[in-house]
């Protein structure tokens, strides 16, 4: 049976018999259309000194922020909004406006005190003090959170030291996609710290926007959460021996680090000592800082738990870590092996066939395989749980 699955931004054909087929599972959601995405952006009032604060930078939220520049040019409010991305994004968020809009900058240092949350300061950006503050976020099944978007969102565009303190407060070293953990208790502290910002969060299907959901930033995200969890949760009979599973949003296969993620929405109804097929092309290498350091030897796991450091992406690392002592991760990719393979221990592939191969020759002929097709919005359950 031939099944097209996303690569980056193509799709490659998978060939599986029918008797390996278990099943195909994706999330129900559908695109918005734009004359819907409009008529919602419209009904937002801003008026006078406005900061957006574009917190995760994907396909959908840019169409979003784009969507609503424009209406805001369109009514002639536009010279009195300042877009705010982290640094490492202006130039990706400057070509999506296409040089449109100009007043786009860095989110800044976190200087500012803002109270306390749960006993740690909370420190923000100076240009916080001066605008009235609305953001933009995209909600996702998050390993550490539970969920991304919203709070937890908000902290990672502001202050690494909040997301370290979040990481912290984990209860266990498993990834915890679309539950309620204590780290997303702790983000929630912070944004009611830090007060009044209106939050736009997205709903993405396949790098398109399938819904927003607007209110302050709690609200908005527990109704974007509970919608992500209702369209995307699957629940199998019996954990999978083996899964396949791909990524439809091209810009959450850019890097390793982006790619796991959605891996971890799959891998906790994986079968002990069952296979998981991952198909990301990853054409920008490693991602984050956590990946880059330890491949080149300058990061030791252990020291950094036992010392209570972070740097972005510990969390995958720790994940992946931990996953590989009772899975094997096969990784179809255009990543050097000499990263994936000697150090991060990833069986990697060319070619979708050849872990194909690889799987039916150490599972049997019989093995029956679970193919999902959106990996980043489908939480896979097994009954039991």
């Amino acid at each position: 049976m031939e099944i097209w699955l996303p690569y980056g931004r193509v799709e490659v054909s998978v060939d599986i018999r029918a008797e390996n087929l278990a099943e195909v599972l994706e999330s129900n959601l559908q695109k918005l259309d734009d004359r819907s995405l409009y008529e919602k952006l419209n009904s937002i009032e801003i008026t006078g000194k406005s900061m957006i604060m574009l917190c995760d930078v994907t396909t959908a939220t840019l169409k979003v922020l784009k969507s609503l520049m424009d209406l805001q040019m369109e009514k002639g409010r536009s010279k009195d909004i300042v877009i705010t991305v982290q640094k490492n994004h202006l130039k990706r968020v400057k070509k999506a406006l296409e040089e449109k809009f100009e007043n786009i900058i860095a989110i800044g240092e976190p200087l500012l005190d803002s109270g306390i949350a749960d006993g740690f300061p909370v420190k923000v950006p100076k240009i916080f003090s001066e605008y009235r503050k609305v953001m933009i976020s995209e909600v996702s099944f998050d390993p550490l959170f539970g969920f991304g978007g919203g709070p937890s969102s908000l902290i990672r565009a502001i202050d690494l030291k909040l997301v370290e303190e979040a990481f912290k407060r984990r209860l266990d070293d498993n990834p915890n996609p679309g539950s309620d953990t204590n780290a997303a208790w702790f983000a929630s502290r912070v944004a009611e710290e830090i007060g009044e910002i209106y939050s736009i969060e997205v709903l993405n299907t396949k790098g398109e926007v399938s819904n927003i959901f607007l209110s302050d930033i709690i609200d908005a995200h527990l109704e974007a959460s509970k919608k992500l969890y209702e369209s995307g949760k699957k629940v199998l009979h019996q954990p999978a021996r083996a899964m396949v599973v791909s990524l439809s949003d091209p810009s959450k296969s850019l890097t390793l680090s982006s790619s796991l993620k959605s891996l971890w929405n799959a891998i906790g109804s994986l079968d002990e000592k069952g296979i998981a097929v991952l198909l990301a092309e990853c054409s920008e290498g490693l991602g984050s800082e956590a990946f880059k350091l330890y491949v080149t030897n300058r990061l030791k796991l252990e020291e950094f738990i036992k010392h209570g450091k972070y740097v972005i992406g510990l969390e995958d690392l720790l994940y992946l870590k931990n996953a590989l002592q009772s899975h094997n991760i096969l990784l179809v990719s255009t990543l050097p092996n000499y990263y994936s393979e000697t150090k991060l221990g990833l069986r990697t592939f060319k070619k979708v066939s050849d872990a194909l191969d690889h799987v039916i020759t150490n599972l049997g002929a019989r093995v029956k395989l679970c193919v999902v097709v959106d990996a980043s919005n489908t939480l896979l359950m097994t009954q039991n749980h």
